[in-house]
């Protein structure tokens, strides 16, 4: 069922990883530990072990081998092993269940003291997000993008009618539903 692996280095094939896990649980992101491309770089150091005799020999291996993070070794693990899955120390403490009235309430002063994502800020770029604009200033914008790469600038789309429903419409909009593609078309 578990088992556990080690990622190796390609150039003098130590490993830098050790892990436990089941079924791919080797080949998905880590983070902070990139996973091996080549998948010869991936060794699977002990198999068909418990889930309790998979915490203990990822831990004796971190632990022969030492972590980097605590200068003890070459490992780039964060933690001594045995950590993570069900019943793991690092899901001790968590309680499950419907949350409290209290929380609640923190949450709920928590999201009203927040500050909005589009509200005006020192730096922020989009101040402008919400306003109307006058029709000097639209004037403005508009001459302002006068020789711009735009193919259409300045000049109004050709139009047509739909012989089956009639309407008058730019020729995008005829080629994409209209003509034999007309709702009221036969």
């Amino acid at each position: 069922m578990y088992y556990v692996y080690a990622y190796l280095r390609k150039s003098s094939l130590t490993p830098y990883y050790i892990g436990k896990g089941k079924e791919q649980r080797m080949f998905k992101k880590h983070p902070g530990v990139t996973v091996p491309r080549d998948r010869s770089k991936i060794v699977v150091l002990e198999s068909n072990l418990t889930e309790l005799g998979a915490f203990a020999l990822e831990r004796r291996y971190i632990k022969w081998y030492g972590r980097k993070d605590i200068g003890t070794g070459i490992l780039l693990n964060r933690t001594d092993g045995g950590d993570g899955g069900t019943g793991s120390i690092a899901l001790r403490g968590i309680k499950k269940g419907p949350l409290t009235i209290e929380h609640r309430k923190k949450i709920s002063k928590f999201q009203k003291n927040r500050p909005k994502p589009w509200a005006s800020r020192p730096g922020n770029q989009n101040t402008f997000f919400g306003k109307l604009h006058s029709i000097e200033t639209k004037h403005i914008q508009s001459l302002s993008k006068i020789g711009t790469n735009n193919p259409m600038h300045g000049k109004t789309q050709k139009r047509l009618t739909c012989p089956y429903c009639n309407k008058d419409m730019p020729v995008n909009s005829y080629a994409r539903f209209h003509g034999v593609k007309c709702k009221l078309f036969l």
